[in-house]
């Protein structure tokens, strides 16, 4: 068996010859073609529109849409994928089709947690609100013609830093540099003033049921502003919270502290409005009310371990959307590249982000064409982060039962927590089929560890399931 896991990821086929090195500024515009952490918009010509092929059980803009399009009262919506599944281009693809005035027409507020909070510490309800509340105010601002800064100074806003004022002295200095004209606001100060931010936390935690009514009735009066614009309401996506995970020392407790304002129905994130936030996938399988929708990955093998060639054939367009085919002739051998990339896409398990970071990692390479031998060593090498992630998560013989039943069932606090942490760390994937399913990721899949589950394993009585 190959150490990558599969057998049959790599066949025997070496391509004879070498082409000459490729020419630096061409290697260099497809390098910068392969960023794994860069986001794509629906229109960017890279981006493949993966559900038309039913590799994730669901086409997922629809799937998001409809709930908000028919109902009449305002939706409560958990979202959540791992990093680099295409989860943002999805939200984006929604925030299109809910503007769409020939549809919903709804003003959409998209938010960033990513650029608004400091996605390594503790989260609170007074920073998701305060920021769903200056983002609203900015984009109803900009729909009227206004300038987005002057959301700082608009009445809303105003009004936040004043209730703050009267119940804490200390906050009222922060309102008054606003009141004399100083771009200081709650956004930049969340993130960067952990004294502002405990200060601010401090006092909703006194006032909780106060602070969210102040909230709910600006945000009526904004979509009111909407209504008057022609718009049928407010949709406010807040994205990239499912980004956090803390430090390798505050994962749990940031983790905790997720929970905590996610879960027993997320009564405090409710609005007078539709609303979507993004949560950690850790968090998915602890959350009955609102249910969570998980975007899967793409579905390269079955329950069965049986390929699934349509998954295979949407990973092989995502790789030529990124780099032509005429290259990936000279990096991979035109009689090879067919199985060079089957191979690629066995060994992500259908993460699109893994596809994309090693074709990042293979253009770094100084000789081409990659051969058999020379891509089973860097699929070995990417491999190696998740096998220590698995021997640091001190649950091997756990491990090597969700392997075997392709089920995430716990039955203990130390089983948990190593879900929540091999989740977040991606060496468990989500499958949707007609029902969800898991699997280890491939890199993983041949440890010798993994092998047999313990009797202890096979015989413990589940007591939570995915």
């Amino acid at each position: 068996m190959s150490p990558v896991g599969y057998p049959n990821f790599l066949p025997s086929v070496v391509p004879s010859g070498t082409f000459p090195a490729m020419e630096f500024g061409r290697l260099q515009e497809l390098y910068n073609r392969c960023n794994p952490d860069e986001p794509l918009s629906p229109g960017d010509p890279r981006n493949v529109d993966i559900d038309f092929r039913g590799v994730r059980g669901a086409h997922w803009t629809n799937k998001l849409a409809r709930q908000i399009e028919l109902s009449k009262t305002p939706v409560c919506q958990l979202f959540t994928g791992l990093r680099g599944t295409g989860k943002s281009t999805e939200i984006k693809r929604l925030a299109a089709r809910l503007s769409d005035p020939k549809r919903r027409n709804l003003l959409t507020v998209l938010i960033d947690a990513d650029d608004v909070l400091d996605l390594t510490v503790e989260i609170d309800i007074s920073d998701v609100l305060a920021l769903v509340l200056l983002h609203t105010e900015r984009d109803v601002l900009v729909a009227e013609g206004g300038n987005a800064e002057d959301a700082l100074t608009d009445k809303p806003h105003r009004r936040l830093w004043a209730w703050l004022s009267r119940t804490d002295v200390e906050i009222g200095k922060v309102s008054a540099e606003i009141d004399a004209g100083a771009k200081v606001g709650v956004e930049l100060n969340l993130k960067t003033n952990p004294t502002v931010r405990q200060r601010v936390r401090e006092i909703v935690a006194r006032h909780p049921s106060t602070f969210v009514r102040f909230v709910h009735d600006e945000l009526r009066a904004l979509e009111a502003r909407a209504h008057k614009l022609g718009r049928s309401g407010i949709v406010i996506l807040f994205d990239s919270l499912e980004k956090l995970r803390g430090t390798s020392l505050t994962w749990k407790p940031v983790l905790e502290s997720a929970e905590r304002i996610f879960s027993t129905g997320a009564p405090y994130l409710r609005l007078p409005v539709n609303v979507l936030y993004t949560i950690p996938p850790a968090l998915a399988r602890r959350m009955v009310e609102p249910p969570v929708a998980f975007l899967p990955m793409i579905k390269v093998r079955d329950k069965e371990g049986t390929l699934h060639p349509e998954g295979v054939e949407v990973i092989t367009e995502l790789v030529k959307k990124r780099i032509d085919e005429a290259a990936l002739d000279e990096i991979f051998g035109k009689t090879a590249l067919r199985d060079r990339i089957r191979a690629i896409a066995l060994w992500s398990g259908g993460y699109p982000r893994e596809v994309v970071r090693l074709l990042l990692t293979l253009l770094e390479l100084e000789t081409f064409p990659v051969d058999a031998k020379t891509l089973e060593r860097e699929l070995y090498r990417a491999g190696n982060a998740y096998r220590s992630v698995v021997y640091d998560s001190g649950a091997i013989p756990w491990l090597a039962t969700v392997k075997r039943t392709k089920q995430l069932i716990t039955t203990s606090d130390q089983e948990r927590e190593a879900a929540d942490r091999l989740l977040q760390n991606n060496v468990i994937l989500r499958y949707l089929n007609d029902e969800e399913w898991v699997d280890v990721h491939p890199s993983v899949d041949g440890m010798r560890e993994l092998a047999e589950p313990s009797p202890d394993a096979k015989d413990a009585a589940p007591e939570q399931g995915v």
